[in-house]
């Protein structure tokens, strides 16, 4: 026998939510491990440089590419802004 369209509908809703507990227990043991894993790369990046020295150089080359980006980040606003101008004023 074949089977009805409720019954069908009633099936996919259970997988539904039962993909939706899966994924909030998964969601939830990945949590956990990310927390272990963080503080292990933490003491590896320290544990990286040998002195002083190499993490402020390190420190002023990120300092570096934040304002390059923030800069690119302006341009590109300012162009749209001129290219909006130019389509309605023109």
């Amino acid at each position: 026998m074949t089977e009805k369209r409720a019954d069908y509908r009633k099936k996919q809703q259970k997988e539904k939510v039962s993909k939706i507990f899966d994924n909030f227990k998964r969601l939830k043991r990945d949590r956990n491990q990310t927390d272990e894993s963080d503080q292990k790369v933490e003491v590896q990046d320290s544990s990286k440089f040998d002195s002083r020295e190499d993490l402020e150089n390190r420190e002023d080359k990120v300092d570096r590419l934040k304002k390059r980006l923030n800069y690119a980040i302006l341009i590109v606003v300012v162009l749209l802004v001129i290219v909006l101008f130019a389509l309605f004023k023109l």
